[in-house]
């Protein structure tokens, strides 16, 4: 991961550096497929072919200049394609660069979405604040499944805030999901145990899934 996220960066060093600017980059079987840049804050990416592997059919991304506090960064909604045979892995790497920040602690609510994911292919959905992991959803496997996940993270005067889709593909299908990051309230000690709570079931979960059988 800390290769692919070096490998952004300098991906990005060809592209003017200005405020709330956007970088996408899609990798397939470690394989660079795509880069795609916006210095708007906001950038659509419909019916783009991923390789000879994957399409994405529809991605909308905001980031501060386009959202209404305390809105960070939204990526809805990822929806790609595979109509090859054969088991892949996409990574959709996600960076709004030069975000105006508090120059202070914060805290801040991770939301991650799987709302279509085909049987037998499995996604894991990361955030990062300046290139350090914020939140990370697991591997999830079942069709649709959602987290909030709190984290806290250092945001200056200006910062960069990262999604990051897994994907891994097992013949002919498609994953549907989202991420967003915004600062929060800090969380209740009361919701912290219930969110502790509600993690520890979900990776039970997670847990139970992939011990099951494969279909034949």
């Amino acid at each position: 991961m800390k290769a692919f996220l070096l490998a952004s960066v300098v991906a990005f060093a060809a592209v003017p550096a200005m405020a709330d600017s956007i970088l996408l980059t899609a990798k397939v079987d470690n394989v660079l497929v795509n880069t795609s840049t916006s210095a708007s804050g906001t950038l659509d990416i419909s019916n783009q072919s991923f390789g000879p592997i994957f399409n994405l059919n529809s991605l909308t991304i905001d980031s501060q200049t386009f959202l209404t506090p305390p809105d960070i960064l939204k990526t809805n909604t990822l929806d790609v394609a595979q109509d090859a045979t054969g088991t892949h892995t996409l990574v959709i790497d996600i960076t709004a660069f030069g975000l105006s920040g508090p120059n202070a602690l914060t805290a801040l609510l991770n939301e991650f979405s799987v709302t279509g994911l085909t049987t037998g292919w499995s996604a894991q959905e990361q955030t990062f604040i300046n290139g350090v992991l914020q939140a990370d959803t697991g591997v999830f496997t079942t069709p649709s499944g959602s987290a909030d996940l709190f984290s806290s993270a250092f945001l200056g005067s200006t910062f960069n805030a990262e999604v990051v889709y897994t994907i891994n593909s097992n013949g002919v299908g498609s994953f549907n999901g989202g991420i967003d990051i915004a600062t929060a309230a800090v969380p209740e000690p009361a919701t912290w145990g219930m969110m502790l709570l509600g993690f520890l079931g979900l990776g039970a979960a997670f847990r139970r899934k992939l011990a099951l059988p494969l279909a034949a």
